[in-house]
């Protein structure tokens, strides 16, 4: 019974029936048998099973996820198969080593009767331990295909549901797709029950956003497909027959943006500086390491030492601040054909327990209504803080101790948050009249929103600044981090820019509803943010 190659290809081995067989083997070969068929089992691929279907966001995709359940069920089904068959033939040969056994022992000399008593005893446990492992790979390899065909089921489901929602889009099940400013407004449709929502892969939260919505009895996948390559090999991809839908991450295909257009102005940290500069820490300007306007005046000789900050305007999460001992360092630290703002640290800071620096996440939801006038702005109750690993000190230029980036904990049993979330809210409120009766937030003929987290550094007087916007925040979902996640935040704000009967707005306090400037009608790209 060596190892065949049809075993290492997951193929059963020929059964051998008690004719092939031929004479038991005897007493002294039961041993080699066992260890034969354990080696033909060492030789055979585990059950495993492992590809579970996932969510597909487009036709091919999906097919091919539904190929891959196939073969898996049909190699793992054949393969569970050769497991159960290699355990039946240990099995007989036990059986059949049993009865020979127990035959001699009948025939046995009264002066041999115990140890021959006692080999029946030894063979009857290995018979009993062979059918309780037969039985269990039986049971193992039952249940493993049923999980396959659980998951064949899923895809199989998931691709009636895309042919639905192609069937339906076509037939004019959708929302229509909306003009140029000026052309009417994106709306709903009418007598519409059925939502659809694509991932067009752009990036940032709108797969999330998703997922989100899909979680509503009344929303679908619509499926997407390559749009066009531009010559860099950068692919864009858009829904299925460039058909719009209720949401997707593709702004022009979208009958809910998910980009506030003017966004610029949140998150360039120089043109925030411009037209919000008493939130801010006092900020001066480095291009092509030069100093663009006012320039730093010289501290005095015997001006204790205090941290400033090189920030390049354009990225943000911590990942391009440089800490320095004085703005000559950071002008001598920044590199040609870049922009900086330079920001010296705050005076006295509010420090945390054990004298560690941090700072505020302080969440908003910007929402643009559809008549492309009307601002709102809700801000979020919870929040967390940014802690230092290490306790603050002015001499201690490493990014331990100055730079505050990963979110430590939820902010809401802090004892100053009471106190400084209205002083927050009121600072992004200042923000966001201004950018609007500005012209600088610019309406959209369809809702447009954006989840928008502020970083704020509180002093020991409880005084607030500004440090900057991110418009891409990090997300955590409760797959992923079932402990601390933004489950809540992300529900109530969707509910917020598509309310439904089963929602709520969670912790978001609505703020601030001012009145912009009115857009003029102008060609509307796609990628328009």
């Amino acid at each position: 019974m060596a190892p065949t190659e049809h075993a290492f290809n997951g193929y059963p081995p020929a059964a051998s029936s008690p004719e092939e067989l031929g004479a038991a083997p005897a007493t002294d070969k039961i041993e080699e048998a066992w260890q034969r068929c354990r080696q033909l089992l060492l030789c055979l691929p585990p059950m495993q099973g492992s590809i579970k279907h996932e969510r597909a966001w487009g036709i091919e995709e999906s097919l091919e996820q539904f190929q891959c359940l196939m073969r898996q069920h049909e190699l793992q089904t054949t393969l569970g198969q050769s497991h159960v068959a290699v355990k039946k033939l240990r099995g007989r040969f036990c059986r059949l080593h049993a009865e020979d056994v127990a035959t001699a022992a009948k025939k046995a000399e009264p002066s041999t009767a115990s140890e021959s008593l006692l080999e029946v005893r030894q063979a009857t446990q290995r018979l009993r331990l062979a059918l309780k492992l037969q039985s269990i790979t039986a049971r193992h390899s039952e249940e493993k295909t049923q999980a396959m065909e659980e998951e064949i089921k899923k895809s199989n489901a998931e691709m009636i549901s895309l042919r639905e929602a192609i069937e339906d889009v076509i037939n004019e099940g959708g929302p229509p797709l909306a003009g140029p400013y000026g052309t009417g407004r994106a709306e709903v449709g009418s007598n519409r029950k059925i939502f659809y929502c694509s991932d067009c892969r752009v990036g940032g939260h709108g797969q999330r956003f998703c997922r989100y919505l899909l979680k509503r009895p009344n929303w679908r996948i619509y499926p997407s497909e390559k749009w066009f390559e531009d010559r860099n090999g950068q692919v864009s991809h858009c829904p299925l027959g460039k058909k719009a839908v209720d949401f997707t991450d593709e702004t022009y295909f979208s009958r809910i943006a998910m980009h506030i257009k003017g966004r610029i102005w949140l998150e360039d940290k120089r043109k925030l500086y411009e037209f919000v500069p008493d939130l801010m820490p006092y900020t001066f300007v480095i291009q092509n390491r030069q100093w663009v306007g006012e320039v730093p005046s010289t501290p005095p000789t015997d001006a204790p030492p205090w941290p400033w900050f090189l920030k390049e305007t354009d990225r943000n999460w911590g990942t391009s601040v440089v800490c320095c001992a004085s703005a000559e360092e950071c002008l001598q630290k920044a590199k040609d054909d870049a922009t900086y703002v330079v920001q010296k640290h705050i005076p006295d800071p509010l420090l945390y327990y054990n004298g560690e620096k941090c700072h505020i996440k302080f969440y908003n939801l910007l929402v643009g209504m559809d008549d492309g006038v009307t601002w709102r702005l809700y801000t979020y109750k919870d929040g967390y803080l940014s802690i230092s690993p290490k306790p603050w000190s002015p001499t201690d230029l490493s990014k331990e101790c100055q730079v505050t980036i990963i979110r430590t904990k939820r902010i809401n049993d802090w004892p100053y948050w009471e106190k400084v979330y209205p002083k927050c809210q009121a600072g992004v409120a200042a923000v966001v009249k201004r950018a609007a009766e500005q012209g600088k937030l610019e309406g959209r003929n369809k809702i447009q929103f954006e989840i928008i987290s502020a970083d704020y550094i509180v002093t020991a007087s409880e005084d607030v600044y500004l440090l900057e916007f991110n418009t891409g925040p990090v997300l955590k979902d409760p797959e992923d981090s079932p402990d601390v996640h933004d489950a809540g935040m992300v529900d109530g704000a969707l509910h917020i820019v598509e309310p439904w009967e089963g929602g709520s707005p969670c912790l978001w306090d609505l703020a601030l509803e001012c009145k912009g400037v009115q857009p003029k009608p102008e060609e509307f790209y796609a990628g328009d943010t």
